[in-house]
Formats: structure tokens, C-alpha cells, sequence
């Protein structure tokens, strides 16, 4: 059996590699500064240590046929390619840069050599495409999936709103918000406000994590400092802080208290979004929003393991979701603080989730309610929701018109019937049916029958009414006509119900003071309910 190397470009994410690669029962060795892998059957280094360069010992710099003339060489130029036939690199969206490429031309300088490249995000920021370094997708699983299989534990959102958190003049740099900005809009302009808003993170943090294991995203350094002596000032509470400075050694400690549970709170700057396996992990505060779904994504990745062990050797996708929903964690939670975020448009869950096969409209109803959610929500079943209550609403709309479309072909129906009658087309007058109606005594008078067939009665019946009769079905047909069923006494759209009316006159109606007393009153009762209709 060929040998195998597996590349990262983060020391912890090495350990963890050989760590995982030990357990098949395979020999590990590790190459990184003074560690040397020796003869194994995985070797596992970092991307920097493969390119690190030394002095060429052959020529002593001076340049010799071994180095090429270069007069140096590449750590990994002490490797034979011709003996691997693997090269596993993890955390690929890194794989476009020169480093990766260098090492990875050298190791296909056998042609046998297979490459696999691993990533949960594999869409880059800067739109560098992975097809630059490798030929075909092996396999792909997304979030929802995952999530669907029993691999990860569901996710629950909540939006936390910090009332004086403005981000609407926070630029944009890269794509993202830029980084001082976003800081100084966490920290307020004074230290009564800096003081506010830092509360305003740590306290409904603390107050949904419930003594569990809280990681928090902080959006500057500075910002992560203060942050963590704001936890730090509540009773029983013990949280620390890893930055990019901080000492390995230390840092090695800090995280090792955090897993064990010694520490409930770790707060950190752009740390955990790679290589940071702590399944504990039960709850998510992301204070450094972001417009990236990669970086979003890395972040509340870091919640949605599975306890240590438990869907181990687990076959099926009913046997792995019951074992979680039966678990200590059987979901996590992902707190995002938000507040006026003016022109940008934020990454939340229900953006990772959705994908292609969400409505646009769908996810902005589904975030709507979830913002108005005390508690965290399940943006699975509020998009379910709202993609139910927008079906709805197509289907009465539709069939609302085609209501219209029956009350016009009855009323035209209706017109036919009486309207064929000679019209002097000089005099010059409007047209009325009823000018030399002359009624016996017992039957309606002209006004009867013209505001009949306003209220929707044909007038070959109504001429057979009784005045009384007439006046009696006027009296209940205005009772009736209520709101949408209201029909329009005046105007080309005189008989119609509003209901019918197109939308456009009925504005003009009310903007130019023409509807007053009965009309105006039915206009504002018809809209008020379309509005209830349509509410989700």
C-alpha cells in the first residue's frame, strides 16, 4: 500500500487529522517544525511546513544540480511523490492559493498520485473556483441535508435586536462589512454606551445558553476583550478569550478547559470558523454579523455536531435523528444579534438552509416572524409556513378572479336583456332606460327601478315588483351590500360591485374627495379586510 499525505494550513487541524487517521489503526507521523514523519503510512503536515525553505546542504546555497541551482530546498522535497498515491488536503478553499498549488505539482509529479480535496465551503469570497485544482466533484452534501440525514443536529434561530447597535453606515469591503467599522458600530461612541451594548450581547446569551457551552463571535479584538469581561461579570460564569496572538501553548489550554467544560464561555475573533471540532458546543452568539454565507456558515457550523460517539456506527437516517433527538443536545442554537442594518443584507440561517428551492418571498416572511420570536424558532417549519400561507393566498386571489370574471359575463348577460333599445345618437343626452317609464300606480316609479338595477336586479324582475315590494328589497339588498359586495351607484362603474372596480379608480375615488358617506365608508371596509386576508 502506497503511502498517504493529508495538508491543512492550521496546526490544530493536523492534531486532529492524525488523531482521526490513528483510530483506523494506520501509523501516523507528523511533519511540522521539529517534528519529522518519518516511515509511516500517513503523513500529515501543514501547507507552510511542505514549502518551508532550507539551505541546500549539498551546495551550501552556492546552487548544485539537487537543488536545481536554487541553492535551497523545500521541506517536502524530502519526500518521494513516487511513494504516495494519496494526497487528502482539508479545508480545500484554500487549495487555489500559490502555496497549495506548489505542493500538490510536486506530488503529481507521479501520475499515479490521487488528490481529494475536502471542504464545507467551497464558494470563495473572491469567486476563485476549485475546478482551477481539481477535475470533478467526488461527492456533495449540504447543510439541509446533513441536517435531514441524522449527520448534524437541527438548528434553531433566534434574532436578538440591540436597540442602539446601528450598522446602516458600516462600508463594505470585499464583500463583507468592513471589519473596523463593524467594531466601532459594537462598541457605541461612549463608554456608557460601549457599556450598553457589550450587556446587550452577554446577558440573553448567558440567558439561552443556560449554563451550556456558548461560543461567541466577536467582530474585533478589542471588541472580544471587553465582550469577555462582560461575561465575566456575571456570578458563576467563566469565560475566555482566544485571538489570533494568542500563545499556542495557551491556547491549546484554553480550548482543552472549554471541551472539558471547565469554561462555559470561549469568545473569539475569526479563530473557530476552521478546525475547531468542539461538539459540546450548544449555542452559537454571533456578534460579528456578516453578508458572507461561507463565513456564516463556518461559524454556526461549529454547533451543529452531534455529541462525541453517538451516531457512531449508526446505518440508518431514522436510527442517527432519534439518537440526537434523544440526546443531551438534540439541536443547538444560533443567537444573531441585529439591530439597524439600513442598505445590507445579512446572512442568517434560513439563507444557509433554504438554497435554490425556497420562494425569495417565502424566506422573507419566515424571517419576518422569526424576528418577532421571543424564542428560537425552527426556520425550517416558519418557511413551510409561510410558503403555505402564500399558496393560500394565490388560491383566493384566483379565485377571486374568476368570481369577477363570472359576476362580468353575468353582468354584460344581464345588460343585454334591455339595453337593445333605439338611442337617438344625436340628442346628445346620456342614455336612460327608464325616461318614459310610465308606471301604473301600484308599480315602482323610475327611481325604484334605476336604483334596483344599481343594487344588481335584473329589470325585467323588479318591473314586476309592487312599489311597496320595490321598496321593501331595496331596504335589505343595502343592507347587504356590505364591503366588497357594495355596488357602485354612479360613474361607467355604476352596478359593479366593488369587489369588481379595478383598484386604480377606487384610489382615484378616494384621493380626489369623489368618494364621501356611503361609498367611502364600503371602499375602507373592503380594503381593511384584503388586508386581514392577506396578513400571515
Amino acid at each position: 500500500m502506497k503511502r498517504m499525505l493529508a495538508i491543512a494550513h492550521r496546526e490544530e487541524i493536523i492534531y486532529q487529522i492524525a488523531a482521526t487517521a490513528r483510530d483506523t489503526g494506520l501509523s501516523v507521523g507528523v511533519e511540522m517544525g521539529i517534528h519529522r514523519a518519518g516511515k509511516c503510512d500517513v503523513v500529515v503536515s501543514t501547507v507552510q511546513t511542505q514549502i518551508a525553505r532550507r539551505k541546500c546542504k549539498a551546495c551550501m546555497g552556492s546552487g548544485c544540480d539537487l537543488c536545481d541551482g536554487r541553492g535551497h530546498r523545500m521541506r517536502m522535497e524530502s519526500f518521494n511523490p513516487h511513494e504516495f498515491g494519496l494526497v487528502i488536503v482539508d479545508e480545500a478553499h484554500h487549495a487555489t492559493a500559490k502555496s497549495y498549488r506548489l505542493v500538490l505539482e510536486y506530488y503529481q509529479q507521479n501520475p499515479e498520485l490521487r488528490v481529494l480535496l475536502v471542504t464545507a465551503t467551497p464558494n470563495r469570497s473572491d469567486n476563485a473556483g476549485l475546478h482551477n485544482v481539481c477535475d470533478s466533484v467526488a461527492y456533495e452534501m449540504d447543510l439541509r441535508t446533513a441536517i435531514d440525514d441524522g449527520w448534524l443536529v437541527p438548528i434553531r434561530q433566534q434574532f436578538v435586536t440591540v436597540e442602539s447597535l446601528d450598522l446602516s453606515q458600516v462600508g463594505t469591503s470585499k464583500g463583507d462589512l468592513n471589519d473596523g467599522e463593524l467594531e466601532r458600530a459594537f462598541l457605541g461612541e461612549s463608554d456608557i454606551e460601549e457599556e450598553k451594548l457589550l450587556h446587550s450581547i452577554a446577558k440573553p446569551s448567558l440567558e439561552r445558553a443556560s449554563g451550556k457551552p456558548l461560543l461567541v463571535f466577536a467582530s474585533g479584538c478589542d471588541h472580544a476583550e471587553k465582550l469577555c469581561a462582560a461575561f465575566n461579570a456575571y456570578p458563576g460564569v467563566n469565560a475566555e478569550i482566544v485571538l489570533r496572538h494568542t500563545d499556542k501553548d495557551e491556547r491549546k489550554r484554553i480550548v482543552a478547559r472549554y471541551k472539558d467544560g471547565d469554561t462555559q464561555v470561549l469568545v473569539g475573533v475569526g479563530c473557530f470558523t476552521e478546525g475547531f471540532d468542539a461538539p459540546n458546543t450548544a449555542v452559537v452568539a454571533i456578534a460579528r454579523p456578516t453578508k458572507s454565507p461561507s463565513l456564516y456558515l463556518q461559524m454556526i457550523g461549529r454547533a451543529t455536531r452531534p455529541p462525541a460517539g453517538l451516531i457512531d456506527g449508526l446505518p440508518s437516517v431514522e436510527s442517527r435523528r432519534a439518537a440526537i433527538a434523544a440526546s443531551e443536545k438534540p439541536h443547538c442554537v444560533v443567537l444573531d444579534f441585529v439591530g439597524n442594518s439600513g442598505k445590507h443584507k445579512l446572512i442568517s440561517v434560513g439563507d444557509v438552509l433554504a438554497g435554490d428551492s425556497v420562494e425569495p418571498v417565502d424566506l422573507a416572511a419566515a424571517l419576518k416572524a422569526a424576528r418577532k420570536s421571543a424564542d428560537p424558532v425552527d426556520m425550517d417549519e416558519l418557511i413551510e409556513k409561510a410558503k403555505q400561507a402564500r399558496e393560500k393566498r394565490e388560491e383566493r386571489e384566483r379565485e377571486r378572479e374568476e368570481e369577477r370574471r363570472r359576476q362580468s359575463t353575468r353582468h354584460r348577460a344581464d345588460r343585454a336583456e334591455y339595453t337593445t333599445q333605439d338611442v337617438d345618437i344625436f340628442s346628445g343626452r346620456r342614455f336612460d332606460p327608464y325616461a318614459d317609464w310610465k308606471p301604473e300606480p301600484w308599480q315602482p316609479s323610475a327611481a325604484q327601478l334605476r336604483l334596483l338595477e344599481t343594487l344588481g336586479i335584473n329589470p325585467e324582475t323588479s318591473k314586476g315588483y309592487s312599489r311597496r315590494q320595490a321598496s321593501t328589497v331595496i331596504d335589505k339588498l343595502k343592507g347587504q351590500q356590505v364591503g366588497g359586495d357594495y355596488r357602485m351607484p354612479f360613474g361607467k362603474h355604476k352596478g359593479k360591485r366593488l369587489s369588481d372596480v379595478p383598484g386604480g379608480y377606487l384610489r382615484w375615488l378616494q384621493e380626489s374627495g369623489t368618494a364621501k358617506g356611503e361609498i367611502a365608508r364600503n371602499i375602507d371596509i373592503m380594503q381593511g379586510k384584503h388586508e386581514m386576508d392577506d396578513a400571515f
